[in-house]
C-alpha cells in the first residue's frame, strides 16, 4: 500500500507541472484569440462572411463570431463592445474583427481611467450650479415669462442641473434650445452638451454629428471636457489623426495639470494607433511626469514597463 501511494505521489508530481503549464498557455492564449464583439448600436447594414462568398446579416444584440470578416454598408455606423472595450465603425468597408481591438496600450481600460477623472464623459462634474432649475420653474409659471437675457442664461444652467439629476431627456431639450438660441461660448457649450446627452441616450451617430459641429475657442470653459471626449471617441473609431489634431490644439493652450495628463495619455493611444511607438512612449512619460501618483499617472507608468 505504501508503494502504491508513493507511485501515485510521484506520478502527480511529474504530471502536475505539465497540466499547469498547459492551463497557463490556455489562459494566456485564449483571451487573445477568442474575443467576442457585441453589437450595441447599428445604423445601416452589418454582415459577417461565412465560407468564401456567403454573407449573413447581423443586428443589434448579436455577437460577431470570433475571427470573422465583417462588412458595413448602407452609409453605416456601428458601435461594438468587448467587455470594457469599445469600437466604433463610422465608414462603410470590410473589417477583420480580430483587428478592431488592436494592440495599443491597454485599450480595454483607457476610457475607464480617463472617465474616472473627467466625469463629463458620462456626467458633469460636481462644481456645477444646482439652483437654476428651481429658478426656471418659478419663472415659467408666470404668464409674462422672462426676458431674452434671462432665458438665454438659463438654457445652459438648467440643462446642467437636469443632467446632474439624471434627467438626460430634459437636459437634452434644454441644451438643444440653447444650441439654437444662444450665441458665443454658451451656444458652443450647449451644443457640446447636447452631443453628450445624445451619446448617453443611445444615439451615437447623432452625437458624433452634433459634437463634430462644435468649434470651441481656446478660452471656452468646456474646452478640456470637449477635447478629452472627442479624442476618446476618435480613438475608439480608429480616427487617430483626428484625435491628434484635437489633442494638439488643446495642449497648445497650456491646460491645467490634470487635463494635460489625460490629454497626454490619449496622445499615447493615438500615436500607437498610427504605429508611432516611440512617440507614444514619450506621451506616456509626459503623463507620468505630471503626476505619478494619480490614477492616470499610474496607468501611464504601467504601460511604460
Amino acid at each position: 500500500m505504501n508503494d502504491y501511494l508513493r507511485y501515485i505521489y510521484d506520478m502527480n508530481r511529474r504530471v502536475f507541472p505539465i497540466v499547469a503549464g498547459v492551463m497557463f498557455l490556455l489562459c494566456t492564449i485564449l483571451p487573445l484569440s477568442a474575443v467576442d464583439l457585441n453589437i450595441d448600436y447599428l445604423d445601416g447594414k452589418l454582415e459577417f462572411r461565412e465560407g468564401r462568398d456567403t454573407w449573413l446579416s447581423l443586428g443589434i444584440g448579436d455577437t460577431i463570431p470570433d475571427g470573422s470578416t465583417i462588412r458595413l454598408s448602407g452609409r453605416g455606423f456601428a458601435e461594438l463592445s468587448a467587455g470594457a472595450r469599445r469600437v466604433t465603425l463610422t465608414r462603410d468597408g470590410v473589417y477583420e474583427s480580430s483587428d478592431l481591438l488592436g494592440n495599443e496600450p491597454e485599450k480595454a481600460t483607457f476610457r475607464q481611467v480617463i472617465g474616472s477623472k473627467f466625469s463629463s464623459l458620462l456626467k458633469r462634474s460636481e462644481d456645477t450650479h444646482n439652483t437654476a432649475a428651481a429658478v426656471r420653474g418659478a419663472e415659467a409659471e408666470s404668464d409674462d415669462f422672462i426676458s431674452w437675457e434671462d432665458e438665454s442664461a438659463d438654457f445652459l444652467l438648467d440643462g446642467i442641473a437636469l443632467f446632474e439629476e439624471g434627467d438626460y431627456i430634459g437636459a437634452q431639450e434644454m441644451f438643444e434650445e440653447g444650441s439654437l438660441w444662444e450665441t458665443g461660448a454658451i451656444q458652443r457649450e450647449c451644443t457640446f452638451r447636447l452631443g453628450v446627452c445624445k451619446q448617453i441616450l443611445g444615439d451615437p451617430r447623432g452625437a458624433r454629428k452634433t459634437l463634430a459641429s462644435v468649434y470651441p475657442e481656446p478660452d471656452d470653459p468646456f474646452l478640456d471636457e470637449y477635447s478629452i471626449t472627442m479624442a476618446t471617441l476618435y480613438i475608439e473609431s480608429m480616427e487617430y489623426g483626428e484625435a491628434d489634431a484635437v489633442l494638439a490644439t488643446f495642449l497648445d493652450t497650456d491646460p491645467r495639470a490634470d487635463s494635460a495628463q489625460a490629454a497626454w495619455l490619449l496622445s499615447a493611444y493615438s500615436l500607437e494607433g498610427q504605429g508611432n511607438t516611440s512617440g507614444s512612449r514619450m506621451s506616456l512619460q509626459k503623463a507620468v511626469n505630471l503626476g505619478p501618483q494619480t490614477e492616470i499617472g499610474q496607468a501611464a507608468a504601467e504601460m511604460l514597463e
